[in-house]
């Protein structure tokens, strides 16, 4: 998995071959078939073991932070989930953006879900240090319009994207919707 990983980080997805892999490992490509069947499973592994990572860092994040203003758990779910596509960036986003041109959007909905949950069971917190817990469906429209710009950014050039602007922005959407929903539920 390291080997592939460095290839892919060297050369990108496209030059990426079971050969290649098996070489950097030090192992014959006979060794590696015996535990993948092609390229496409090991990019799938990847992907999942990608992705599993940081829906793990998510919910832990979120969890420590529960008790964190608004823009203090915003902020830890924008740059916990696009730091997925930062640090080993090209890795990320190739594996991010492989597994959505594969159709594979299991990784996204699960965690489309695990947000959602926290979102309308644990709430987050307004800036009077009230918690607001969100609706199902107030979670969920909240949740898929984060998902969105998570997909488009995972699939966009990098050097075209002022993650700064869209960590505010973001911040801007999920603010207002919370603190808009807080001051419509109290009057």
């Amino acid at each position: 998995m390291e080997a592939a990983t460095r290839l892919i980080d060297k050369d990108g997805l496209d030059a990426l071959t079971t050969n290649r892999i098996a070489e950097t490992a030090g192992i014959s490509i006979g060794t590696l078939y015996q535990y993948f069947a092609d390229k496409q499973a090991i990019l799938d592994k990847l992907g999942q073991q990608v992705l599993r990572d940081v829906t793990g860092k998510l919910l832990s994040n979120l969890q420590e932070q529960s008790a964190g203003t608004t823009d203090e758990q915003a902020r830890i779910l924008i740059r916990t989930t696009f730091g997925a596509l930062d640090g080993r960036s090209q890795v990320h986003r190739e594996l991010i953006n492989h597994a959505l041109k594969q159709g594979n959007h299991r990784f996204m909905d699960e965690t489309a879900r695990l947000v959602a949950g926290v979102l309308s069971s644990s709430g987050v917190t307004g800036d009077d240090g009230q918690p607001r817990r969100l609706s199902k469906a107030e979670a969920f429209v909240l949740t898929w319009s984060f998902v969105g710009v998570l997909r488009a950014s995972a699939s966009a050039d990098e050097t075209e994207l002022p993650y700064p602007q869209i960590e505010e922005a973001l911040l801007q959407l999920i603010r207002r919707f919370v603190l808009e929903r807080g001051h419509a539920g109290s009057g």
